[in-house]
């Protein structure tokens, strides 16, 4: 049990003290740190004298002293000599410590000058403070008290639920005093079960040791800051005091320490509010009140309500400070770094003298008369300990989120490893264990659309070849408006569709937007992908290659990676694609010849039916309408004289924006020419060509040839058309030649008709005119085309396809809002 003090105090001696100047630190000191005679101490106090030479009981003060001039600056030995002011402080609101060398050494701070706060040392006077009436100290002090405070630390494998105990800690601190008004509404009542609670029966009788320790400190009594005897610590006393309480937990962790010495106010300050609470309808507690001196303290609750709710600040503060040190003893031992360990015992030392501050405000709470409220002493007492826990906190807090940080990262390359071994090294029997690694902790998926949507486990995937569609949320309604037309049964007897949306931040409009996709969806979906991990993430966007374009990775029945994008294949081919492979997209582009079927299948189908009937294609795109008029205008008169069938289709341009959509129904309008049905389809013709460069990249890259691929020559060209505004055309019929040109160049070839018609019987319509566009090439040209960044597929070199000359090559960052 903690020692108890005698409750009577003991007379004050009339012998004068063997040296009045001196000063007692606030902060104790070690052996090696030992003062000078009268450096940085504090006068002993002497019974207080009225003018008539009668001696007070009770009060203290310092013997009067010789009066010295307020603005003269004393030295070191002057102020040994007798004088009691101090030197002038140049920032007395600094809450760093100003030293000179004599005082280097010195644990209390400079005082202030005689128009501050308790500025000047007299009869009656307090000591002087440094910043609002309180003792800072520098940071030389805190390394002396921390290592102090290391002294009391010897912890033993004694452990316990702290967070259990520090909750019922912290419910209690939060409590309030009620009100007896009868008519002032009561709040309805919820009681917390603590039935999960771990038992704490074996640290009942500490925490009551503790207890009555603070209990018997402040009961001892101090000096307010008005003069009077009042329940609370001497500044002095406090530092003490909360060694001996740190003493008495030496054997615990910093953490369990601080409960332990929390439930320990706690324990004060529950008994306080429970008299508070039942005052007015039990009889015991009203003579038990009587004793403790609390009736009068319910006739001014105001100024009890205001005292204890700064009280409460502090508490939680406490609490705050405390939760952070449980957190940081969480941490791998290896993680436990020096800015923890150095901080740490600080942290705690304020804890426990916070402790003992709301402990004197709790006691001092039946002492206060009935006109006297906290004073400006006591106010910036708990705002500036407030504040100080506060500091400490935030910055173990930001240390600690280091700390997490460098634990989460380095989880997330383990994994991240993981899943690289998983999808490249280890060899599996079936495609659902390696989905299982990559997706966790998710477990289901949902499938169907509609109301028939259900939650189905990944093992529905077993043993399939799985398309994953990964994507954000933002760029993928294209790919889903072409990939569900294409979505027919035949896929679906091929493979599986499993969507997983990847977004690094997930907010709640993401969720809806999730929610309203997936819906329609016919295939897989990965359900809450809001929980993929961030290793998941990383393994998409850099092994995979996945940015801001959605990709297809293609996995066999066995989980191996057949292609980490499968939609070129997908977009060109279609389900003639599958299975996905490099040789497979070797052998398609074996078979494939350069033609305007293949040009245009799957883009529109009226056009292929015109091909079939025997009728000339005629492609056109760009944004100016009076070429268009024009250019269609000569067509038709062209036609008619060389008495062809002919069809022509507007195919806009590459990457459609809104103001492609006046321009299609202008010329539906009217009537000029057939188009393509909607923006949705004219971005995918030129996907498809974009996916066609993409793929002739890849297997020109995959070979290491170097020869000159007459298809990529036609691609790129097409490419070159899509990317300008100005307008173009392509002609041509089923397998025969395809003739294009830009928009100037072509319109001029069919005004002069009559020059190039006298060829046609002997060449063919399309051999006609395309030797007399070879003829009419301008020497003068500029040439240019943008390349989709796809999958870092960049050629080092690109031929011009009107002279075969190197192209040179720039950089292109665009944005394009409409």
């Amino acid at each position: 049990m903690a020692k108890r003090f005698q409750l009577n105090p003991k007379p004050f001696s009339t012998d004068p003290p063997a040296d009045p100047l001196k000063r007692v630190s606030l902060i104790p000191r070690s052996a090696e740190q030992k003062l000078t005679d009268n450096q940085g101490e504090r006068r002993p106090v002497a019974a207080k004298t009225h003018e008539d030479g009668e001696q007070s009981d009770g009060h203290h003060v310092a013997p009067p002293l010789k009066t010295v001039e307020p603005t003269k600056v004393m030295d070191h030995e002057t102020e040994k000599k007798g004088s009691i002011t101090p030197n002038t402080a140049h920032h007395p609101h600094s809450s760093e410590d100003i030293v000179d060398a004599n005082s280097r050494h010195s644990l209390v701070p400079r005082s202030l000058g005689d128009n501050s706060l308790g500025g000047r040392f007299g009869p009656g006077k307090k000591q002087a403070f440094h910043r609002n009436g309180r003792p800072m100290f520098s940071l030389s002090d805190d390394r002396v008290m921390a290592d102090r405070v290391l002294k009391t630390h010897s912890p033993d494998m004694i452990f316990f639920d702290v967070k259990s105990l520090l909750s019922v800690v912290d419910d209690i601190f939060k409590s309030h005093v009620p009100s007896i008004d009868s008519s002032a509404p009561k709040p309805s009542l919820v009681f917390k079960d603590y039935a999960d609670h771990v038992s704490f029966e074996t640290f009942a009788d500490l925490i009551d040791q503790i207890s009555c320790e603070i209990e018997c400190k402040c009961l001892h009594g101090g000096e307010s800051s008005h003069g009077m005897k009042t329940t609370g610590l001497h500044l002095d006393s406090r530092n003490t005091t909360t060694f001996s309480v740190l003493s008495m937990v030496s054997k615990y962790r910093w953490d369990a320490k601080l409960v332990l010495i929390l439930a320990a106010l706690a324990v004060k300050y529950g008994v306080f509010l429970l008299l508070a609470e039942t005052y007015a309808t039990n009889q015991l507690t009203k003579s038990l009140a009587l004793i403790k001196q609390l009736p009068s303290i319910f006739s001014r609750q105001n100024a009890l309500h205001q005292r204890l709710d700064k009280t409460r600040v502090l508490m939680q503060d406490m609490v705050d400070l405390t939760t952070t040190i449980i957190h940081i003893h969480q941490l791998p031992p290896h993680h436990i770094t020096p800015a923890f360990t150095d901080h740490v015992p600080t942290a705690v030392y304020w804890i426990v003298r916070c402790v003992l501050i709301c402990a004197s405000h709790i006691s001092g709470a039946s002492g206060f008369k009935q006109d006297q409220i906290m004073s400006f002493m006591e106010v910036s007492e708990i705002h500036e300990n407030s504040e100080r826990l506060r500091k400490i906190n935030a910055y173990l807090l930001e240390q600690l989120k280091k700390s997490h940080l460098t634990i989460e990262d380095g989880i997330m390359e383990e994994e991240y490893q993981e899943l690289i071994q998983t999808f490249t090294t280890i060899i599996h029997v079936d495609v659902v264990p390696p989905l299982i690694r990559l997706l966790r902790p998710i477990d289901f998926l949902y499938h169907g659309d509609g109301a028939s949507k259900r939650r189905v486990g990944i093992n529905v995937l077993t043993q399939k070849h799985v398309l994953l569609l990964v994507s954000d949320l933002e760029n993928i309604e294209k790919e889903l408006y072409i990939l569900e037309s294409l979505y027919t049964e035949a896929w679906q007897q091929s493979f599986e569709i499993l969507w997983v949306p990847v977004q690094d931040f997930w907010t709640e409009a993401d969720d809806a937007k999730f929610e309203s996709l997936h819906s329609s969806m016919k295939w897989y979906v990965l359900g809450e992908p809001r929980r993929l991990r961030r290793s998941a993430v990383r393994f998409m966007r850099q092994w995979w290659g996945f940015k801001n374009r959605p990709i297809l990775i293609a996995l066999d029945p066995k989980g191996q990676v057949m292609s980490t994008n499968a939609f070129p294949m997908v977009w060109i081919w279609q389900p003639f694609a599958h299975p996905f492979t490099t040789s497979r997209e070797r052998d398609l582009w074996g078979e494939q010849e350069w033609n305007l079927e293949f040009l245009i299948d799957g883009t529109d189908p009226h056009s292929l039916n015109q091909l079939v009937e025997g009728k000339y294609i005629c492609l056109y795109g760009g944004e100016d309408m009076q070429w268009i008029r024009n250019f269609t205008s000569l067509w038709r008169s062209v036609a008619k004289a060389a008495n062809i069938q002919l069809e022509m289709v507007y195919v806009g341009k590459r990457n459609p924006k809104k103001g492609i959509q006046p321009i299609i129904n202008t010329i539906r309008e009217d009537n000029l020419s057939h188009t393509l049905p909607d923006l949705f389809q004219i971005w995918f013709f030129w996907t498809r060509i974009e996916s066609m460069w993409e793929s002739k990249q890849r297997m020109l890259k995959a070979h290491g040839t170097k020869e000159k691929d007459l298809v990529l020559q036609e691609i790129v060209a097409m490419l070159g058309f899509g990317g300008e505004g100005d307008g173009w055309g392509l002609v041509s019929k089923t397998s025969d030649l395809m003739v294009r040109a830009k928009g100037n160049l072509f319109s001029n070839a069919l005004a002069e008709y009559n020059e190039w018609e006298v060829n046609i019987p002997a060449h063919g319509f399309l051999k006609a005119l395309n030797d007399h566009l070879l003829m009419r090439i301008p020497p003068h040209h500029c040439t240019r085309f943008m390349l989709p960044e796809t999958a870092g597929i960049i050629p080092n070199e690109v031929e011009c396809t009107e002279c075969r000359r190197t192209m040179e090559k720039y950089y292109l960052y665009q944005c394009c809002l409409e």
